[in-house]
Parts: structure tokens; C-alpha cells; sequence
């Protein structure tokens, strides 16, 4: 019954962001500082369990950023806090000086992209699975992304 329980407490759980909202800043593009300033996370469901303390992190406009460290290391954590999965208990995430919060998130969401350690395949062909990183693609945008990634 314990386990259980848990499960049905997740499942019931309204999340505090709503991925549907449609307010907020659009954007045509993202090109800018990529900022942490002194974030205090942890996840929403066990929210006395701190993961983070105290974050800094700061990456320029135009250049490409990398995450590398050990099992639990909060990898996962600093990129589920970009994208917005969840927020930080303290302070924000910006991008040139604007906390992330502003934006539009669907809009924000289709300008982040991500490398995974464990490649990730959904149920169905390889042009599905590339499709769903964009909604709207082209059938040669979809082509091309498979060349890109040897997956033609």
C-alpha cells in the first residue's frame, strides 16, 4: 500500500508550472548569456531534499556549454531548471539579464536542445522520433537532421 500511495500522490501533484500557459515573452531566437545566479533547488517531490546550494554558473552568448560530473551530480538537475521543468527554490535563471520565467515557455522550451548521455527513443520510426523536437518540421529539415546525426 506504501508504494502505491507515493504513486498516486505523483500522479495527483499539480505542477506549479503550467506548460500550457501561453503569456510571456516570445522569442525568434536564443542568443545570449546564459546565467545562474546562486540557485537553491530541489526536486517538487521531495522538497526537503536539497540539490542543489548555491549554483553560479555563467555561459557567454555564443558559445557552446558542457555538463560533465558524476551519477547525481545535478546535471539533469541544472538543465530540468533551463527548460523549466521545475523552478529554483532561491533566486533565478536568466538569459541576457532576463529571468526565464518571462518568456513564453513553449517558445522558449523549441529553442533548447539536449545531448543526453542515454539516447532516448519514443515508440515508432526514426522520422517520428526526430519530428517530435519540432512540432511544425519540414519533411527536409527532418531529412537533414538524420544525416546530421548519421541516422539516415
Amino acid at each position: 500500500m506504501g508504494a502505491s500511495t507515493r504513486i498516486f500522490q505523483t500522479i495527483d501533484r499539480t505542477p506549479s508550472i503550467d506548460s500550457e500557459d501561453k503569456k510571456g515573452k516570445a522569442l525568434s531566437y536564443v542568443r545570449g548569456e546564459i546565467d545562474f545566479q546562486d540557485i537553491h533547488s530541489s526536486y517538487p517531490s521531495r522538497p526537503d531534499t536539497p540539490i542543489l546550494q548555491g549554483l553560479n554558473l555563467r555561459i557567454p552568448a555564443s558559445k557552446t556549454g558542457g555538463l560533465v560530473g558524476g551519477s547525481s551530480s545535478g546535471k539533469a538537475t541544472i538543465f530540468g531548471l533551463f527548460e523549466r521543468f521545475y523552478d529554483p527554490m532561491k533566486q533565478a535563471v536568466f538569459i541576457n539579464r532576463q529571468d526565464i520565467k518571462s518568456f513564453n515557455l513553449r517558445i522558449l522550451r523549441s529553442h533548447i536542445a539536449l545531448v543526453s548521455q542515454e539516447p532516448t527513443l519514443f515508440a515508432g520510426t526514426i522520422r517520428e522520433n526526430i519530428a517530435c523536437g519540432k512540432e511544425d518540421a519540414r519533411e527536409s529539415e527532418i531529412q537533414k537532421a538524420a544525416v546530421v546525426a548519421n541516422a539516415h
